[in-house]
């Protein structure tokens, strides 16, 4: 592997392209979660599409594997070495290259962060409208590569939705490029497809086109209070119907707000009273003080019916970052809290309230474990945060992962549900693909990815375990 490492070395140079020193490398090493980690032996960051095709011929010449890397905000091992694979960060392809207002679209490269992304099109009351927790790391290649969803997938659909055009290169330095801009393009197999959620075991996403949208007017947000998690099926229906500009609906469960407010004491309980779950709602409206009123009156609405008990407005910028915090910081709380096991599933909007009743039951087996479950009502993604208590032995904890997954997976299964909502499958549910794909379809898969990779070189064992 070393005379391999060398002569990749010899054959693709230039001025700060690979790490050298080993303690450099801890960054590129171990996912926002800390359960999946390994050593590379090599760190390369590229700053061109040119640079990275030259990188994967010769990798694929000395049969070097490679781990593609983005933000590394991925929770399922997708995105880590775990035998010594050299990584290639697009971290240093960070340009956006083209603004095109009239056609409503951005061409950018992979390496770019989302809020940067927003940052820039704010100046022209534009926005890229796939909106995630992690957006101030999380990277465009990596948001295509597991077909982020995030915050807006009710209006605003999957990374795929907004997707117009793409460039990427295959294990062997082929480069293919389509950054095509136009709405409609109908001319054979729409290939890009094929590498949202490929999580990098086809090739490397270099650059990318994207619909953009002009920012809302306004957009109105509250904080709801529900007595019964029963009810968020029928709050759901009742928001799709009244709020015709509806874009966002949360819900916490809370547990995850008491985790809040004992990380971060300065948290103030919500309400004057306290209530078993919380769901956020946010609505994109014209201006003015009639557009809230209206909103509020929508939401009165909904008290008169029973569904919701109690509703915070938020009164300014502020306020509503406040609101949003007891959905969007119960993530970050728990990272602090102790280890985690993540399900990250999608099961029917109407099944809700059963899921989570037979997930806190499950997780009542295993002493010492806390558990804690949010997620995004209007899509059915549920959250399932599994955390180790202070007196668990890491060890303990640990042992439980195989139990919980069998459970939980199956009970998403046995639901119609899917084993993975906005991660992808990485190493961590690859034991666990058919359960939401079928055994003809993961075959095609195979089948795709020996066609474009045959020697097996990029993310091996990640999606399905590698092939002998």
């Amino acid at each position: 592997m070393q005379s391999a490492l060398q002569s990749l070395r010899q054959e693709v140079s230039a001025p700060g392209l690979y790490l050298d020193d080993p303690a450099d490398f801890a960054g590129f090493a171990t996912d926002w979660t800390r359960k999946f980690s390994g050593q590379p032996s090599l760190v390369a960051r590229p700053r061109s599409t040119e640079e990275v095709a030259a990188l994967l011929a010769a990798c694929q010449r000395h049969r070097i594997p490679v781990v593609p890397q983005g933000g590394n905000t991925g929770m399922v091992g997708g995105s880590v070495p775990r035998g010594g694979e050299v990584v290639i960060s697009l971290s240093r392809m960070n340009r956006i290259e083209a603004l095109d207002k009239v056609a409503g679209t951005v061409q950018v490269q992979a390496g770019v962060v989302l809020q940067q992304l927003n940052d820039a099109l704010a100046a022209d009351h534009l926005f890229f409208p796939v909106d995630l927790g992690g957006r101030g790391s999380c990277q465009i290649g990596g948001m295509i590569a597991t077909n982020a969803g995030g915050l807006r997938v009710l209006r605003y659909g999957h990374v795929r939705d907004s997707l117009r055009g793409i460039e990427a290169v295959l294990a062997d330095g082929t480069v293919v490029s389509n950054l095509n801009k136009l709405k409609k393009n109908n001319t054979g197999l729409d290939l890009k497809h094929l590498f949202v959620g490929s999580e990098g075991i086809l090739g490397i996403i270099t650059r990318a086109v994207f619909e953009i949208v002009p920012k809302p007017p306004s957009v109105e947000t509250a904080l709801l209070a529900l007595t019964d998690r029963k009810q968020l099926p029928d709050l759901l229906q009742a928001a799709r119907a009244a709020f015709r500009g509806l874009s966002s609906l949360e819900f916490v469960v809370r547990p995850a707000v008491d985790l809040l407010r004992e990380v971060d004491p300065a948290v103030r309980e919500p309400f004057d009273k306290v209530y078993p779950l919380y769901a956020v709602i946010e609505e994109e409206t014209g201006t003015g003080p009639v557009a809230r009123e209206e909103f509020a009156e929508r939401l009165e609405a909904l008290t008169q019916n029973g569904i919701i008990a109690d509703a915070i407005v938020a009164e300014s910028e502020a306020q509503t970052r406040e609101l949003w915090g007891y959905r969007e910081r119960p993530p970050e709380a728990i990272t602090k809290t102790g280890l985690t096991h993540k399900f990250d599933v999608t099961v029917p909007q109407g099944e809700i309230p059963k899921f989570l009743d037979d997930v806190e039951r499950l997780a009542s087996r295993f002493p010492g474990f806390r558990i804690f479950l949010y997620g995004h009502l209007g899509d059915g993604n549920v959250h399932v945060n599994v955390v180790q208590g202070k007196m668990l032995a890491r060890e303990a904890f640990y042992a439980a992962e195989k139990e919980l997954s069998d459970e939980i997976y199956g009970q998403v299964s046995a639901l119609a549900g899917s084993i993975s909502a906005e991660h992808g499958i990485g190493i961590m549910k690859r034991d666990y693909l058919g359960h939401s794909r079928s055994a003809a379809e993961i075959a095609m898969m195979r089948r795709i990815k020996n066609a474009l990779d045959p020697l097996g070189i990029m993310n091996p064992g990640v999606i399905f375990a590698a092939q002998k």
